[in-house]
């Protein structure tokens, strides 16, 4: 620990060298360029900046040890414009005794008053620049610490209320399988039997599923078949189903159940009492990502348990959506002329998480 503390990560070490030698090669280049600085020999100005390097060094470890960098800038301030100045009358000081002990000199000859001051004025002004700098940087690299914490939180957040929707979507999936399967055995228990063997292969291929966010929609597509074949023995011929699912589009990803929703709300808002009813589902992959389409014969109604922000199945889906993707997710519903209700959901594509 105090290794590490007094001497630093690499990456400093390379500021340092950096941040100091581009000083030192300014005053060089002055030197060389103003005639009224040649009479400043150059190992004073190498002095010079080989102090300010150590005792920035020094200054370092003084604000890990009291831990300035967890100050705000209301209490750093102060403190830091106190020690740049402590730190440029000490290196002065130092700076005039290192002099006069290589010349052979009292302190008083080695530094002429008027030049050591003007030597603490720019020791000031160079640690003053040091420590925006140092401090500079660890504030950016603390406020993106924060950022990156703060979007992990989220992600926990999301995946978490993600979860807790997908756990209420599974009861109520389950909830109207067996409704389903009761008025079958009512109304013919040998299609009731049959329909028990539908609904053992429906929650197989439910359970591949239940624990991911994403899944393709060929995996989709086994539990749509499932849920449509137990649906079918129910209805019979007042029941007709039309899927068009374009190969291209079989590997394209989507919350499991999502198509499955849609699907179950449309038999359940478009069959009622018609001797008939027809439902089509779609799909359709392009640059903006997957494109669902669900129709069915009925309207729209403002108030209807199907389009109420309280119900489990679309409300839910619409949250899981926006809570995986974003406002670049949405799924509506819409009234069409020809008496029906068109449900488009657009999923963009991401990876599969497993």
């Amino acid at each position: 620990m105090w290794v590490r503390l007094f001497l630093g990560h690499p990456l400093y070490w390379v500021c340092q060298v950096c941040g100091w030698g581009s000083v030192w090669m300014i005053s060089q280049l002055h030197v060389l360029i103003d005639p009224a600085r040649a009479a400043v020999p150059h190992f004073h100005s190498t002095l010079h900046l080989l102090g300010l390097a150590c005792f920035s060094h020094l200054y370092r470890v003084f604000i890990k040890l009291n831990h300035w960098r967890s100050l705000d800038w209301r209490h750093l301030l102060p403190r830091g414009v106190v020690m740049a100045f402590v730190i440029a009358v000490a290196h002065a000081l130092w700076f005039n005794v290192m002099l006069s002990g290589l010349a052979g000199t009292t302190a008083a000859e080695a530094v002429p008053p008027g030049h050591l001051v003007f030597l603490a004025i720019s020791s000031f002004l160079l640690i003053a620049a040091w420590s925006g700098i140092y401090f500079g940087y660890h504030f950016q690299v603390d406020y993106q610490k924060i950022q990156v914490n703060q979007l992990r939180l989220e992600v926990a957040l999301r995946e978490a209320e993600h979860r807790a929707l997908s756990a209420q979507i599974n009861p109520h999936f389950l909830f109207n399988s067996l409704n389903t399967l009761r008025s079958l055995i009512d109304e013919n228990p040998e299609k009731a039997r049959e329909a028990v063997t539908e609904l053992a292969r429906l929650f197989r291929a439910s359970l591949k599923t239940t624990r991911r966010n994403l899944i393709t929609l060929r995996e989709e597509l086994e539990t749509v078949h499932s849920y449509l074949s137990l649906e079918q023995s129910r209805f019979e011929s007042r029941l007709v189903v039309h899927g068009d699912i374009p190969e291209a589009a079989m590997e394209a990803t989507l919350p499991p159940f999502l198509l499955q929703t849609l699907i179950e709300n449309a038999i359940k808002y478009g069959v009622g009492p018609q001797p008939q009813a027809e439902i089509s589902y779609r799909a359709h992959l392009d640059a903006q990502g997957l494109t669902l389409q669900v129709t069915n014969p009925g309207q729209v109604r403002a108030q209807s348990p199907r389009d109420s922000v309280n119900g489990i199945g679309l409300e839910n889906s619409r949250l899981r959506l926006q809570l995986l993707f974003g406002p670049r997710a949405s799924l509506n519903l819409t009234s069409l002329r020809n008496n029906s209700v068109l449900a488009e959901a657009l999923i963009p594509q991401l990876k599969i998480a497993a």
